[in-house]
């Protein structure tokens, strides 16, 4: 079985990252590492996002490890060799990639994206948000065809249209 790390970006919307981990959750994709990457003008949201990852892994008898790193603000090129070193470490380790960019803001987003095409990748996800009043609400309050998923490496697809 290969191990998978789940590397998440905390932007605005707390919500839209633990709402997408539980999705990913439903969805059998687990992993035994979560990273979650976040700019400096966001920092205060870790704890709940940390604490909230937590509880719902719980809730699927899973307690990964959850790892947090932040990087200052429209630090592109900081979060690059970030996530470079990670994607490094995590591939000798022997892990596959899996990468959430729903909550991320474009730094992030590019760095990421543009890093982890030179390793093992399960997973690239965004997962949408169909009505705007529904953004902060658990996934289980917001009807599951408002919140359509997207892997970019093709398998898996849901709610796609």
């Amino acid at each position: 079985m290969t191990k998978v790390a789940y590397v998440t970006l905390l932007g605005r919307s707390p919500w839209a990252l633990v709402n997408t981990y539980y999705k990913l959750l439903t969805m059998s994709k687990r992993a035994e590492r979560v990273y979650v990457f976040t700019e400096e003008r966001y920092r205060n949201n870790l704890p709940k996002v940390v604490h909230a990852l937590e509880a719902v892994s719980e809730a699927y008898n899973l307690h990964p490890a959850v790892e947090t790193e932040v990087v200052p603000n429209y630090g592109f090129f900081v979060a690059d060799r970030k996530f470079r070193e990670l994607f490094t470490k995590l591939e000798r380790e022997g892990y596959r990639m899996g990468l959430d960019i729903t909550s991320g803001r474009k730094a992030l987003v590019a760095a990421a994206i543009v890093q982890i095409r030179d390793f093992p990748v399960a997973f690239i996800v965004y997962m949408g948000l169909r009505d705007p009043d529904f953004p902060d609400r658990p996934y289980m309050m917001i009807p599951t065809h408002m919140q359509p998923i997207k892997n970019f490496l093709g398998d898996e697809d849901d709610g796609a249209q």
